[in-house]
């Protein structure tokens, strides 16, 4: 995939580019924080955090950051633009070909993908241009699955549920509690376990036992560690709870799961 540009930027004066040729690239921009205005074919969006702009190649496309004494904070984005005679792109634009905003949210994922898909574009001496692409994919596909999930949710709540969903898979093999996840996102255990409830459809402490058990089947095809070694290393704190989860959700014991990964 090639990619025109990438990059962040923090405006702190005022700013104004036009593009009313229409574009030749595909572009993608994310309003981190602050203010600002888009004008796409004609159509004036007042842009906030959160709010995703796709604009395709023809669209007429004017930015316009107007910051003074008595104006929000400084404005701060994530763009990128890609070459239309990629068939990836094309690809995935069909299904947004009517949008021009959308809300996702201030996403952690999206911006770790998009801060590493814009250091891979700095390289010189060891530039690498399929992992350049392989990351602008990744970026894209994640931000559709946040567009996907926002069908039926209000924005803020869905982001908080994202943020607890992405805090259980960094620390699930932790001792971690629901006051841990609660604390992450600054709300009561009751409030956080409600919202991700509403967006997941199970619990909180379900999804860290779903997200252990991956791990632990994971550790099992390495091989190399015994069933109590796996459990513990993947959060459980004994093997009866291990072993029990993992009947429930996969039919089989540890033991009968692992004898099933042995060549015959």
């Amino acid at each position: 995939m090639r990619i025109v540009t990438v990059g962040h930027s923090t405006h702190t004066r005022p700013f104004h580019s036009n593009q009313a040729h229409g574009l030749k690239y595909y572009l993608v921009r994310l309003q981190t924080e602050g203010f600002c205005q888009a004008i796409v074919n004609g159509i004036l969006y007042l842009i906030r955090p959160g709010d995703v702009l796709l604009c395709k190649p023809g669209d007429t496309y004017e930015l316009i950051i107007r910051l003074g004494k008595n104006e929000p904070p400084p404005s701060g984005d994530y763009f990128l633009s890609v070459d239309p005679a990629e068939a990836w792109i094309q690809l995935w634009w069909e299904d947004y070909q009517q949008d021009i905003k959308l809300n996702v949210g201030i996403d952690e994922m999206l911006i770790s993908i998009w801060k590493h898909l814009v250091y891979e574009k700095r390289r010189v001496k060891d530039f690498n241009p399929d992992i350049l692409g392989y990351l602008a994919q990744s970026m894209l596909l994640h931000l559709k699955r946040l567009i996907a999930g926002g069908e039926s949710f209000n924005i803020y709540e869905r982001s908080i549920s994202y943020q607890i969903k992405t805090f259980i898979e960094k620390h699930a093999t932790e001792s971690i509690t629901l006051g841990d996840v609660s604390m992450s996102v600054g709300l009561s255990i009751s409030r956080a376990s409600q919202l991700f409830k509403e967006t997941f459809n199970q619990s909180v402490m379900d999804y860290a036992i779903e997200v252990r058990l991956s791990i632990a089947k994971e550790r099992m095809l390495i091989g190399g560690s015994t069933l109590q070694e796996v459990a513990f290393l993947c959060g459980f704190a004994n093997y009866t709870h291990f072993n029990r989860s993992f009947r429930l959700r996969y039919g089989v014991s540890p033991s009968e799961y692992k004898r099933q990964l042995r060549p015959q």
